[in-house]
């Protein structure tokens, strides 16, 4: 952890110099440990193609036009825009509709574009999705790509996210600019095309919650009473008065991030064509902004620490005796460009090294246990994956709890969702909420956590950390991919559960 949290390797931020030290740095101690390259050409690399796209802020435009009279909004203060993935300098003017969570869920009769037309038009959406949807449902429908998704099947040629009191209590605002001025990146398919990109949608922007109350002047309900009835699930779509201006101008360029693939083969000579990954990111977000004068975002926490676990798991394995080795094979994947939207694990999901057929699973490790010792792990009910982990947790004294914050749309945010997306069972490994010190609050800890170090500069090696609760994870995380690669059955979904009806087939 701090080797890989240090001022050297400047934040690790996705195709730079230091986050390829950190992919070199982990490579260096798979092959020291024995494992089998699982990388291409008989490496331990898997290169990640991209498109790089940096923002020109003061290029970039919204404009709102009403009555003859335009208005327009402010870089930083009233919008943000990431730039667009096909072209570096686009932009569109259109009439708005809103589209309450720009949400279509047709296993619960559900669809916010419900009596309107917005083709030609700009979407407007609010954060998230209904809370009448179980959580993990509600994370992936409230996902951006997902929203991209319905947007451009509609029709729509652009798209604006609304700015909530519930977005502003997750992460500030101010804090917000810094990391849409920081690169953005899709990976690229053999023919050039960036990922999860729909060409149709040539603008899109976020508004803050002053500029997006000003943008429901006119309309049928104000954005406070959007909100309210947003809370109470009685949205509607409505049209919004005037028409909008998104231009976006952007670099763009091509650069290539290495995944680090090591494998320790299975003892079982059928089995060991398939595999049980673990999974970590080595990136952060690199160089930015000072915060307290210092400009590394060192990510210590968040995911130095997760390597670190991959790494000691994989020394682990690797000191087994021939007749402790599990039946299936293992796959270590240190992942890049987690923080640009599992990206990384993304790729390695849809091109993997080994047949995709063979993963059977994939147990990942954003952020391994280091604030405190606990007495209760999240569960998973998706698959059976989260039996086994039921049965390890209870084996070593530990409850299961329920996602404690579903509100931060843990399960589509971690790279273990990327495997989710090609119908391989997976979990993210994550402790819950009870401290074995009655003097800790874990929810308090982990709230102020978010707030003051989740993706800035002092989420470094000298905040507290409790390696007890490490200890914890490590055994938690071994002993899960231990059983799974062991029991002859395959681990599947549950019977009708969403990720596995939506993806498992």
């Amino acid at each position: 952890m701090r080797f890989l949290a240090d001022d050297l390797l400047e934040g690790r931020g996705t195709g730079t110099r230091g986050q390829e030290l950190a992919a070199k740095y982990v490579a260096g101690q798979f092959e020291a440990f024995g494992l089998e390259p699982g990388g291409a050409k008989g490496t331990y690399f898997q290169t990640v193609p991209f498109r790089e796209i940096t923002v020109d802020p003061a290029a970039c435009e919204v404009s709102i036009t009403r009555q003859g009279k335009t208005a327009r909004l402010k870089w930083g203060e009233d919008f943000l825009s990431r730039g667009n993935e096909f072209q570096p300098d686009i932009s569109v003017d259109a009439p708005l509709v809103f589209v309450g969570f720009g949400v279509v869920n047709p296993g619960r009769q559900y669809d916010d574009y419900a009596g309107v037309d917005v083709r030609g038009k700009i979407v407007v959406a609010l954060p998230g999705a209904p809370a009448a949807f179980p959580a993990n449902e509600r994370a992936h429908f409230a996902s951006g790509v997902e929203k991209r998704r319905q947007a451009a099947a509609h029709g729509a040629v652009g798209s604006i996210s609304l700015w909530t009191p519930d977005s502003e209590a997750s992460l500030p605002w101010s804090r917000m600019p810094n990391q849409v001025e920081s690169p953005a990146y899709r990976w690229l398919s053999s023919d050039g095309t960036p990922n999860d990109s729909f060409k149709e949608l040539r603008g899109a922007a976020v508004l803050s919650a002053r500029a997006s109350e000003n943008l429901f002047a006119g309309a049928p309900q104000s954005f406070a009473e959007v909100i309210t009835a947003s809370k109470e699930g009685k949205l509607h779509a409505f049209a919004l008065a005037g028409t909008v201006r998104l231009h976006a101008v952007s670099r763009h360029r091509q650069v290539g991030s290495p995944n680090v693939i090591g494998i320790l083969r299975g003892s079982d000579p059928a089995l060991a064509q398939e595999y049980v990954v673990y999974s970590a990111h080595t990136d952060h977000m690199g160089i930015g902004k000072p915060i307290n004068g210092d400009r590394i975002y060192h990510g210590a926490a968040d995911d130095a620490s997760g390597v670190s676990a991959l790494i000691e798991l994989a020394r682990a394995y690797s000191g087994l005796a021939p007749a402790q080795r599990p039946a299936r094979s293992i796959l270590f994947l240190a992942t890049t460009a987690e923080e640009q939207g599992l990206l990384g694990a993304d790729y390695f999901a849809r091109f993997p090294t080994v047949p995709q057929s063979g993963i059977v699973a994939d147990l990942n490790m954003d952020g391994a246990s280091v604030f405190y010792a606990f007495k209760d792990v999240v569960g998973d009910d998706h698959s059976t994956l989260g039996d086994t982990l039921a049965r390890v947790a209870a084996s070593l004294g530990l409850t299961i709890s329920p996602d404690p914050m579903p509100e931060q749309n843990g399960f589509v945010r971690a790279d273990h969702y990327a495997f989710v997306r090609q119908g391989i069972p997976a979990l993210s490994i994550n402790e819950g909420l009870e401290a074995r010190d009655p003097k800790v609050d874990g929810r308090k800890f982990l709230e102020n956590w978010i707030m003051t170090r989740y993706h800035a500069p002092s989420d470094d090696m000298n905040q507290p950390f409790d390696f007890d609760a490490t200890i914890q994870f490590v055994q938690i995380a071994f002993l899960t991919g231990y059983d799974v690669a062991r029991e002859r059955q395959r681990p599947s979904w549950k019977k009708g559960d969403f990720f596995g009806q939506l993806f498992g087939k």
